[in-house]
């Protein structure tokens, strides 16, 4: 009897200590988050010209108030929670150790009434339920204030109206971007841009119509701009992009795509079509320059392109501003719709290496149910590192944006595209043959290589190796794709015997 008491005891107070241990891990992650994330003291930022309020600048002390006071109450509602738990801990804990000494009592008066020990243990499991459950209700508390802290975190660096990064998040990246320079001397580069005659906006249609347009510029940079930089509302109908890893060849490259997104940007307002075109200016940062400067140079840049018509792009190399002239950018600019179908924005519908296994491993567990094929096909970009080490890595990307954008629009809702590296993608196409998939790529690779690209003075033809694997019944998503990798670098080697076997990377 006293070895089952000495087990249920353990197993009690073991529930306790555990339930105890899950509370406090969620509540001093909660409590961390607020006090190093939250409320982390902002960077130190540059003096800027004073902007419009709306949205764009730096918080009013008033709206900065609020924030603290909001994130302080979520704050004290987890200490006070915590003081709470800790109060029925304490108030459990004092239970359990009087009915341990009243056990210990009977044990050393010789006794053995099993109704008593047993309801002694009942009490304890009632207790233990009863504890549980309010350690149960506060953990599902501390989930609901950790997600206001977050979400408050979020909306200190989101601008409202155009859902970018706000002046507050804009000046701690170009602040990261600095101190990443320093230390690895990548380039990077800063893109501003202003929305031509926004003040007619307002005046003509009202101040809804301009919020509608900046709503609509800023869908425009989310769509254009690349995750690895920081697209923001700079203030009022300032916007501004900070490219993390951009040269100034790069840049300007970068800055006119920007420039003709917004340029082919149509705005329907109360029935009337509203035309956009923005003036950009850029800078790229010089060695131990600090922030303010870069952005006074972009700025500069900004103000030349208004004063030449606007609608243009300039770029501050340092010592005066200089048009970005329309030279391979432009030429690049106006093939891809054509090698596209009108579809080149940006890698819309192109998932990463990443998800785009993950989905495939729960399309090869369904079609082990459901019966029905799975083909991959893998295209790559011939001597696709010559072609950047030509023309520079901004115009590679530009051209697997139109290769992407022009298989995607031959593909079904069904089917899946993804990138593998920067030259390959990879398609998975649903109840399709391995014979059917191929006529696929066959035609994509022969109206890929009918399609001449002007640039400059120049005219390049992409070729592209292509392969094709139909997915094994005991194949997972990266045997899958290592097959149709393969086969692309078998038909790569027998259309010339002389080249090296590319090495494949593993998923």
């Amino acid at each position: 009897m006293e070895q089952l008491l000495g087990a249920l005891l353990t197993r009690v107070l073991l529930d306790v200590s555990l339930a105890f241990a899950a509370f406090f891990l969620g509540f001093f992650t909660a409590f961390f988050y607020y006090r190093h994330v939250l409320r982390r003291p902002a960077v130190k930022r540059p003096a800027a010209a004073p902007t419009e309020a709306a949205g764009g600048e730096h918080a009013p002390p008033v709206a900065v108030a609020n924030e603290i006071a909001r994130a302080d109450m979520a704050a004290q509602q987890l200490r006070d929670l915590a003081q709470h738990v800790a109060s029925d801990v304490g108030a459990h804990n004092t239970l359990v150790e009087g009915i341990a000494d009243q056990l210990g009592s009977l044990t050393q008066a010789g006794g053995s009434d099993t109704v008593l020990i047993m309801q002694a243990v009942a009490k304890i499991v009632d207790a233990n339920k009863k504890l549980a459950s309010r350690l149960e209700d506060a953990e599902q508390k501390i989930q609901a204030q950790a997600e206001e802290i977050r979400t408050q975190q979020f909306e200190a660096r989101t601008d409202a109206l155009t859902k970018l990064a706000n002046r507050r998040a804009f000046d701690g990246f170009l602040m990261e971007c600095v101190d990443k320079h320093r230390r690895t001397r990548r380039p990077f580069s800063l893109v501003l841009l202003d929305v031509d005659h926004f003040k007619r906006f307002n005046d003509v249609h009202g101040h809804q119509a301009g919020d509608e347009v900046l709503r609509s510029v800023g869908k425009t940079l989310t769509r254009t701009v690349s995750s690895g930089d920081l697209a923001c509302r700079y203030g009022g109908e300032e916007l501004a992009v900070v490219l993390a890893s951009a040269s100034a060849d790069e840049a300007k490259i970068a800055a006119e795509r920007i420039r003709r997104a917004i340029e082919t940007l149509a705005v329907t307002y109360e029935g009337e079509v509203l035309h956009v075109t923005a003036s950009i200016g850029m800078a790229t940062h010089s060695a131990d320059e600090e922030p303010a400067r870069l952005t006074r140079r972009a700025d500069e840049a900004v103000y030349a392109a208004k004063k030449d018509g606007r609608n243009c792009t300039y770029w501050h190399n340092g010592d005066h501003c200089v048009r970005v002239t329309p030279t391979a950018t432009e030429a690049l600019g106006r093939a891809l719709p054509a090698i596209a179908g009108g579809q080149a924005e940006g890698r819309a519908g192109v998932v990463s290496r990443a998800a785009f296994s993950d989905e495939l491993g729960r399309r090869i567990a369904e079609s082990h149910r459901f019966g029905y094929p799975l083909t991959l096909l893998c295209f790559r970009v011939k001597d696709f590192a010559k072609l950047q080490l030509t023309y520079g890595n901004a115009i590679g990307a530009m051209l697997m944006d139109a290769l992407a954008a022009f298989i995607q629009s031959a593909l079904r809702e069904m089917d899946l595209l993804g990138k593998l590296d920067d030259s390959e993608l990879i398609v998975l196409l649903s109840g399709c043959t391995d014979s059917a998939a191929r006529i696929v790529g066959q035609r994509v690779k022969t109206s890929i290589s009918l399609c001449p690209i002007p640039l400059g003075s120049r005219q390049i033809r992409l070729e592209l190796d292509m392969g094709a694997a139909t997915v094994q019944p005991d194949d997972n998503a990266a045997a899958a794709i290592a097959s149709a990798r393969g086969d692309m670098e078998a038909a790569a080697r027998a259309e010339n015997p002389e080249q090296p076997a590319a090495e494949l990377a593993t998923v």
